[in-house]
């Protein structure tokens, strides 16, 4: 069973702690990371997801996932990474473009978007075949396209912040 440490809207720690599934109070967040890679030709790094229980079986999506108990953002964002891609990555080369308070009927979270730029060879990676069920490089307009299909988890519309996808594109060097 995971554990998760419960933060408020600033991002401080409460010293409460919450299970998976669970439901926090009014004021209580738990902490989510998105990992996004993309490499030189413009392309991110994205994955579909492995599970037949998830809303939408089998749907493409970045790499992230929930902050354990005790862990930091950027420490469950290079874990994250490792245990779905089998890729090691330094807390350099990760950089937070935004984090957005969402407020949720059932439960809370702050969710941290992370950029990795990057050229990661597809055949070098590791999959959890628990999480992952394949990798693809594609442009935003392909995942765009995928997110109308129902391919694609919409961030977006999901978590209600329409800049989601925009912030990503703009943050080009």
């Amino acid at each position: 069973m995971e554990i998760f440490d419960l933060y408020d809207k600033l991002g401080n720690k409460l010293n409460k702690l919450m299970e998976r599934g669970g439901e926090n109070e009014d004021g209580e967040y738990h902490l989510v990371t998105h990992i996004w890679i993309r490499n030189t030709s413009g392309k991110y790094l994205i994955q579909q997801r492995n599970k037949t229980d998830d809303p939408v079986p089998y749907q493409w999506a970045a790499t992230g996932g929930a902050v354990l108990t005790g862990e930091t953002s950027i420490e469950a964002t290079i874990r994250e990474t490792y245990e779905e891609l089998g890729i090691n990555l330094k807390v350099e080369e990760f950089r937070l473009l935004k984090r957005y308070v969402i407020e949720d009927a059932k439960a809370n979270y702050l969710t941290d978007l992370y950029l990795v730029e990057k050229d990661i060879d597809l055949n070098s990676l590791i999959l959890d075949p628990i999480e992952v069920k394949a990798v693809a490089y594609k442009t935003m307009a392909d995942i765009k396209q995928m997110i109308q299909d129902n391919l694609f988890w919409d961030y977006s519309g999901k978590m209600g912040r329409h800049d989601y996808f925009d912030i990503l594109e703009k943050s080009k060097k």
